[in-house]
């Protein structure tokens, strides 16, 4: 959590996430590949989808981020603290660090021995849930590709899978209730990544007629609020 001083660290983190979305977008994806989950907040605002840079100015940034991960000695827990805080460091970093190569993702190194991190968290259980429930209706599979990231890496990779909000952020009203199995879909990171390179995003039969692929059954619930085509 950026704190009042460092106001000026904020904006240009925003200005490089705006003019960067891609590079963003592989920051969100290699931590959810981690299994660490993300809340991102901008401007005090909780992003629905972390993977939709919000434009405008930037004035406050938080990144918070958790996993459950077994840890019964200190070594345990210093290493489970570094796979959790290390890549939202480096979505961070990569926005706020001069690089001489914009390609090239600036790497996280563990803190030295003897120094001291201060961790601030705030979770917000809604996301979380929100994520499990939809999970466990549609399955940790790809509704777009039928990606069964288990069935293709190995066991490493079992129950892996990045959610979709079919409802931008920009179109939810202030008191807008997420429904797990209307507005949100399981996808792999491909179609994921996909599915924002167009405003507003493709929904997921788009992108099953963009592969080539017959429109599946049963159909995805209709979407209460209207979005606005491009």
């Amino acid at each position: 959590m950026a704190e009042d001083y460092a106001g000026g660290l904020v904006r240009r983190l925003g200005r490089w996430a705006q003019d960067h979305p891609d590079a963003w977008r592989v920051g969100i994806a290699e931590a959810e590949a981690q299994g660490v989950a993300l809340t991102v907040t901008v401007n005090d605002e909780i992003l629905d989808d972390p993977n939709e840079v919000p434009a405008g100015l930037w004035r406050s940034f938080t990144i918070e981020c958790w996993a459950r991960i077994p840890a019964r000695t200190a070594e345990d827990i210093e290493a489970s603290l570094v796979k959790v805080g290390g890549p939202a460091l480096a979505i961070a970093l990569n926005g706020i660090v001069e690089q001489e190569n914009e390609a090239d993702l600036p790497s996280f190194e563990p803190l030295p021995e003897g120094a001291v991190a201060t961790i601030k968290v705030n979770r917000y259980e809604r996301n979380p849930v929100n994520r499990l429930r939809c999970i466990s209706h549609y399955g940790a599979v790809c509704w777009v590709c039928d990606l069964d990231f288990g069935e293709r890496y190995g066991a490493s990779a079992n129950g892996f899978i990045e959610v979709h909000h079919r409802v931008p952020v920009s179109t939810m009203g202030g008191h807008y209730l997420v429904d797990p199995v209307r507005d949100l879909i399981p996808l792999c990171s491909n179609c994921h990544s996909v599915a924002h390179r167009r405003q507003p995003p493709y929904q997921p039969g788009e992108l099953r007629e963009l592969l080539g692929l017959p429109p599946k059954m049963p159909a995805l619930p209709e979407l209460e609020l209207p979005l606005d085509g491009p």
